[in-house]
């Protein structure tokens, strides 16, 4: 297996540098983790902003910015999730449009890919990995949404795990 490097300089100039091989890197190892014991709501971040679909854009980077957070689920009256709006999908916006303000439900991503708070840590992996994407909601039986799980949060609290960081 080999790595590349891109390496872009001044006004989008680009260099390829290929290093060496790396040769000590295993396929299809499978090694069993506790993370298939875990439940994302050990781990998720329960204190969540969200966002009706009528919420305007302007004030919703004010919240992204403020909270700083990567995330907002769109949720209806009732709390149930029905979209998401990212933080790339509010640079892009801020970026191709500026000053064209909207209401948050022309920028959603109109399907909530959701978490069971009782799902594992290995089953969010698995979804932010195969979907590829950096946060989930995590819902309750009743489907509102209690939480989210981020890539983030998944590294930290693998690195907390080892020992390598202090516990939160």
């Amino acid at each position: 297996m080999t790595s590349t490097q891109h390496v872009y300089e001044r006004r989008g100039d680009r260099t390829i540098r290929v290093p060496i091989s790396v040769d000590d890197v295993p396929e299809d190892v499978h090694v069993p983790s506790i993370a298939d014991c875990v439940p994302v709501r050990w781990i998720m971040t329960r204190d969540v902003i969200c966002a009706r679909e009528n919420l305007d854009v302007d004030t919703l980077v004010e919240l992204v910015l403020n909270h700083r957070i990567g995330c907002v689920p769109i949720v209806d009256a009732t709390g149930l999730p029905i979209g998401m709006i990212t933080k790339q999908a509010l640079v892009e916006h801020v970026l191709r449009a500026p000053g064209h303000a909207l209401d948050v439900k022309h920028l959603m991503t109109p399907l909530a890919v959701t978490l069971d708070e009782h799902a594992s840590v290995a089953r969010a992996a698995a979804m932010l990995a195969t979907e590829n994407i950096h946060h989930v909601p995590v819902v309750s039986e009743n489907g509102q949404v209690v939480g989210v799980i981020s890539s983030s949060d998944i590294v930290r609290w693998l690195a907390a795990n080892d020992g390598v960081l202090p516990s939160p």
